[in-house]
């Protein structure tokens, strides 16, 4: 018995499926109520594709063997790749209860919360599960993946710092590497591992669909299309996997050049396969946008709907513990209201031209357009989208201060710090050249405006202004990574009553720090470009805006952009968006008394 038991696992580990399936069968003929030899069947059956006949022998097991472990493991794997997700979740978390200090089965659990899309349990169970006893270098990168997927780059990136030097991992965690190391801007990195040497035939279909994807998501549109040469027929890839990312590249290509039809089609095709949320929910958000681009506003709405669906219920049912969270949008909440009139000192204020420029505004309000046109100027470099207010707002917190109301009790000397600190976190992103402001890009600073006239008195502050339906519309079809943001565009509704919310404290904010700001009118930026730009200009103190027009050059030969407009802000100037939510007249229809104070006091009532 022994001997045939090592031959079975000597198959297993050789790759040898198939034998290793016919030993063990005619074990379990000889030894049919064995423990070890049902495992071992259930194993070899699962490495055979029998899954469902593994999962009733791993059920049989968890029945009999209640307090082993290891079974319920394998019986989550099981139910895992049967697409049982609900199931597997139930399994991995019963094993936890047996052996909770296990690193792969911490992993396990968070990977399965990666694939429901539920991201801060999956970031929440994958750091744990890299920091344990016995974890591998690999669930780094998953515990990575899913702090990306969170919107909180900074952690991503310092989990796979030293990636280089670590041990050898999967090749399924190497694939993920690239794709993390492109989407966090490393394109060198990200394609050199990419283009490395998978083994696993269906790990090479998909990092060449991820090289493709990556090519078009640095707007190297050419190169994208050529390495589309050694794109394999979809129809002929038999792995779901593979086949879904393929398509999910063929649609990204055909989108860029404007083959909306072929680009729906390949969508289509890639939702019918039925993958985990995960995969699915950016498909839904991209056929919403092609079907749009084709003038389909049924068919896009559907999938938007669908899309967030998918998500909605978790995200607003955490909604009351995310206002407690030190996210900008949480500033929102009443409890982070100015209370009184204030006033600090600003005697060791920095002047207008050493200030941050800070550009804000609404979500989808044209701030990456209007960042772009700044960074194309010599004098000023941007850090596309960080959290450096965010930041120092953890740090206040730390100290136990209360934000804003707080702020009246810290010295001259506390408030340098902060600035300091404030400047430290800029230097990790982007180094100043003589001369050179810096540009902080990231719209819902906005809320933050009693932090920014703390800290930057005579700080510039845009304001980018909409019309409140094209906004809401563009946020709505955005897969956007911040759980609280992503909960609040779960309906048109609830985005108009964020809407409202936003605006309330833009004005009161406003009336207490009425300096230094500048509003800028997205519509009126794209139709008489020049004629903002001089008003720009004026207020910035720069003569010469003319580099600023040819923005789309600049932002091509840039690469990577980190927002949702990366594809927009390499084109020429256009208006094509602008007045997009018309042709949505019948879905925005139940939001607009909600809107109308807004429309009416900012100038877009018709």
């Amino acid at each position: 018995m022994q001997q045939l038991i090592n031959n079975i696992v000597s198959a297993i580990h050789s790759g040898n499926h198939a034998d290793a399936l016919l030993m063990a069968r005619e074990l379990a003929k000889t030894f049919p109520n064995d423990e070890g030899v049902l495992s071992l069947l259930a194993i070899s059956e699962q490495n055979a594709g029998d899954l469902a006949t593994a999962r009733r022998i791993l059920e049989r097991l968890v029945d009999e063997h209640p307090a082993t472990w290891q079974h319920w493991t394998n019986l989550g794997n099981v139910c895992r790749l049967l697409g049982e997700l609900p199931d597997a979740a139930s399994a991995y978390a019963h094993a936890l209860s047996l052996n909770p200090d296990s690193a792969r089965l911490r992993a396990n659990l968070g990977l399965l919360h990666l694939n429901l899309g539920e991201y801060p349990q999956a970031r929440e169970n994958l750091c744990m599960a890299s920091t344990l006893p016995g974890a591998e270098p690999g669930m780094r990168v998953w515990a990575a993946v899913a702090c990306q997927a969170s919107g909180d780059d900074a952690t991503a990136a310092a989990l796979i710092e030293g990636w280089q030097h670590w041990p050898a991992i999967s090749e399924e965690a190497m694939l993920e590497l690239g794709w993390l190391l492109m989407l966090l801007g490393d394109q060198v990195s990200g394609e050199r591992v990419l283009s490395g040497e998978f083994q696993d035939s269906s790990l090479r279909t998909r990092a060449l669909a991820r090289r493709i994807m990556a090519l078009e998501r640095v707007n190297k549109i050419s190169q994208a299309v050529e390495l589309m040469r050694q794109v394999q027929e979809p129809s002929q890839i038999d792995d779901r996997q593979a086949r879904m990312e393929t398509l999910q590249a063929i649609a990204a290509v055909a989108t860029r050049e404007k083959n909306h039809a072929a680009a729906r089609q390949a969508l289509e095709s890639a939702l019918s396969l039925d993958q985990p949320i995960r995969y699915r929910r950016p498909l839904l958000f991209a056929l919403a946008r092609v079907c749009d681009s084709l003038g389909d506003v049924d068919a896009a709405m559907m999938a938007l709907n669908d899309a967030h669906s998918a998500e909605a219920s978790e995200l607003i049912q955490r909604d009351g513990e995310q206002l407690a969270g030190t996210g900008l949008l949480a500033l929102a909440h009443p409890m982070y209201r100015l209370g009184t009139s204030a006033s600090w000192p600003s005697d060791d204020a920095p002047a207008l031209d050493e200030s941050p420029v800070f550009l804000v505004g609404f979500p989808r309000s044209g701030t990456t357009l209007l960042e772009q046109m700044l960074a194309a100027h010599a004098d000023f470099e941007s850090t596309d989208e960080q959290p450096m207010l965010q930041r120092v707002l953890e740090r206040i917190r730390e100290r136990g201060i209360q934000y804003p109301n707080g702020l009246a009790s810290l010295s001259a000397i506390d408030r340098l710090g902060l600035r300091e600190m404030y400047w430290h976190e800029s230097r990790k992103l982007v180094t100043l050249k003589p001369g050179q402001r810096l540009v902080d890009k990231h719209p819902l600073n906005f809320l933050a405006l009693p932090l920014i006239r703390f800290l930057f008195p005579n700080a510039p502050v845009l304001f980018c202004r909409r019309h409140p339906c094209d906004s809401i519309l563009s946020s709505y079809m955005q897969d956007f990574r911040d759980p609280r943001l992503a909960a609040e565009c779960a309906s048109l509704e609830r985005l108009a009553n964020l809407y409202v919310t936003l605006d309330q404290r833009w004005q009161e904010d406003v009336r207490q720090f009425p300096q230094n700001i500048l509003v800028l009118r997205h519509e009126d930026l794209v139709s008489k470009t020049e004629v903002e730009l001089r008003r720009l200009g004026d207020f910035l103190g720069v003569e010469d805006t003319s580099s600023m027009i040819r923005f789309n050059e600049h932002a091509l030969a840039r690469g990577f952009i980190g927002t949702p407009s990366y594809a927009q802000v390499v084109q020429p100037i256009n208006s094509e968006a602008a007045g997009r939510w018309r042709r949505y007249a019948a879905h925005v229809a139940p939001i607009l008394p909600t809107l109308a104070p807004i429309i009416d006091r900012w100038g877009y009532a018709d």
